[in-house]
């Protein structure tokens, strides 16, 4: 895949990945119930037990409207990209492999949450899922979460368009040792480093720009996919892809070879700029689901805001999710999951957008888009209209501009 698909590298030798990408996920200021929620005053401490908080405060009636069960595809395997699913459901849920279920609040249906990664199928695109279905659960999803440079890429192909984006910018960044390199906060700081940098592969869509904006090609060292051991006996000399979400805390604190601060800088700092993880609908679906998402994308909103408010019940179901219900590679420690919010909250990856929480920025996909198109011309793909815009792949129609973090 030549976009930022890759949530994480997708390989048939993850065992000897250790400790890979984390989350956290949570719940907190919660909202209620009509198809504009509001938010009550503070934390899970107003519901007890296992999924009690969802009930209490997710409660608009989707029953007449959206689809029982309703299916969302996700990115990858549990982490806290995804927190705003999990906590519609809280963590009184039923736990499968690659899958989690439970009631949607009390909004009348079930919500089903698919694993990504190993759990969607090789070969298997977030974009084709909504239309071929996920190849592992033999289910056809609803929504998915669907990069707005995927969804560019695949215009043509696999048509979508993204109905709310939880996160306001890509986790993805490029970390390196301080004791190295003492601060690369721009492409021109990479540049003069002269440091080699450890990636998935050239075709990801961010690297194809950083070489287009002067960081030589021969910079780049391929195959990266969560293991640590070319950036360690480096002394920290590359630099090396990863997420703020996870290897940051995972390389200081759970790495017995390193196990020293880091510092990163997020690609999205760098220029590139794509939502991640935007839920996403078939775009020839949109008009018949319009009423269950006109009541839907307000709930997904207030839950990515009331799990970064208090993540603990979420954080707490996400470390016995994984590795038992996903995959033996993809263990989530406690603190890794709370590292992951704190660490998406500074960073700017959780954070309110011009026209609401989840909004999507017209003039930034524009942006995108015009990063992205010469890149795949010079690739030769063809699964993407070439006169595509960001209304045919986003739309903010069902956003509730009222809802922000403070609210």
């Amino acid at each position: 895949m030549r976009s930022s698909r890759g949530r994480r590298p997708l390989l048939g030798a993850l065992a000897t990945v250790l400790c890979l990408i984390a989350a956290a996920c949570g719940s907190s200021s919660k909202s209620s119930g009509d198809s504009s929620p509001s938010t009550t005053a503070a934390g899970a401490a107003d519901a007890t037990g296992p999924g009690a908080f969802a009930k209490a405060h997710y409660t608009t009636d989707l029953s007449k409207d959206c689809p029982n069960p309703l299916i969302i595809q996700k990115d990858w395997l549990a982490e806290a990209e995804h927190a705003a699913l999990y906590e519609l459901i809280g963590a009184g849920g039923t736990m499968k492999q690659y899958d989690y279920s439970g009631p949607l609040g009390s909004t009348g249906i079930t919500l089903e949450i698919l694993d990504g990664g190993p759990g969607l199928g090789d070969g298997i695109t977030q974009p084709a899922s909504l239309y071929a279905g996920n190849l592992v659960q033999n289910k056809t999803p609803t929504l998915a979460y669907v990069g707005t440079d995927d969804a560019v890429q695949f215009s043509k192909k696999y048509p979508v368009t993204a109905v709310v984006a939880p996160l306001a910018k890509a986790p993805t960044v490029l970390f390196y040792d301080p004791a190295v390199y003492p601060s690369i906060n721009s492409i021109q700081d990479i540049i003069d480093s002269n440091a080699k940098i450890y990636v998935t592969a050239l075709t990801e869509s961010y690297v194809q720009y950083l070489i287009g904006k002067g960081v030589p090609q021969s910079r780049f060292i391929t195959g990266y996919a969560g293991d640590k051991e070319k950036f360690v006996t480096s002394g920290g000399k590359i630099l090396n892809q990863g997420y703020v979400s996870n290897e940051i805390y995972s390389f200081e604190h759970e790495t017995p070879t390193w196990n020293k601060p880091l510092k990163y800088v997020l690609l999205d700092d760098l220029g590139y700029k794509p939502y991640p993880s935007a839920l996403s609908i078939r775009t020839d679906k949109l008009q018949s689901l319009a009423p269950c998402l006109k009541k839907l994308v307000p709930l997904i909103q207030h839950a990515e805001i009331d799990y970064s408010k208090d993540p603990t019940e979420i954080n707490t179901l996400l470390t016995k999710i994984n590795p038992k219900y996903t995959a033996a590679f993809w263990f989530t420690s406690k603190g890794l999951n709370d590292a992951a919010v704190a660490a998406m909250k500074q960073s700017g990856v959780i954070a309110d957008q011009p026209d609401g929480f989840g909004s999507i920025d017209q003039t930034r996909m524009q942006t995108l888009i015009d990063i992205l198109k010469p890149i795949f011309a010079k690739e030769g793909i063809d699964t993407y209209k070439t006169d595509v815009t960001p209304s045919d792949v986003t739309t903010n129609e069902f956003i509730d501009p009222s809802i922000k973090l403070g609210s």
